[in-house]
């Protein structure tokens, strides 16, 4: 079964559970620009082999990152985890449309979607600063503060969402071996 961004229910007045972090959530995942983002790229990707960046990669980041922020002790807000996994790859549609960088692109993206947001600016600045870093060799030495904690969430769960032991087109992969994930985790 396939799902699109196009299927997803942008009435105002549906809310799943009338707690404030889940209308925190919601106001990134209805907002115009976010769809509009994830449209481009669905797009974009449509005939594409390799990993896509669509909806299911970035719930499979949120799950993945709040897993390892639950089993290290890491403490950080589910809301926050998710609300950053749901930005992570939204400036793929620059990329593929402006040739920017999807990590350069998406936090700006994301700073104007989190602007219309209830997050705090101490949130927003982790969140954003996940989505820059989540494609580089950072790796911070300890996960004492916010912004540390999720960058490290984010990047790992990004890296550990893709399931290359099964991917008919990991031979021509990109990802050098090493770095494929070749075996189960957990």
């Amino acid at each position: 079964m396939a799902y699109s961004v196009i299927n997803i229910n942008t009435c105002s007045d549906i809310t799943s559970n009338n707690n404030e972090s889940m209308k925190r959530l919601e106001s990134i995942y209805r907002d115009e620009y976010w769809l509009r983002c994830m449209k481009e790229i669905e797009c974009a990707e449509a005939n594409r082999i390799y990993c896509k960046h669509d909806f299911i990669h970035m719930m499979d980041v949120a799950r993945i990152a709040y897993i390892l922020s639950v089993e290290e002790a890491l403490c950080i807000q589910k809301d926050v985890i998710y609300a950053a996994a749901l930005l992570h790859d939204i400036g793929r549609s620059k990329e593929y449309t402006d040739g920017i960088p999807h990590d350069e692109a998406g936090a700006r993206i994301a700073k104007e979607i989190l602007k219309r947001s209830s997050y705090c600016e101490k949130e927003r600045e982790a969140i954003i600063t996940a989505i820059r870093d989540h494609r580089g060799h950072y790796e911070p030495e300890e996960t004492s503060g916010l912004i540390e904690r999720l960058s490290y969430v984010i990047k790992r769960a990004d890296k550990e969402s893709r399931l290359c032991l099964s991917c008919d087109a990991r031979d021509t992969c990109k990802w050098p071996d090493d770095k494929k994930n070749l075996n189960i985790k957990y």
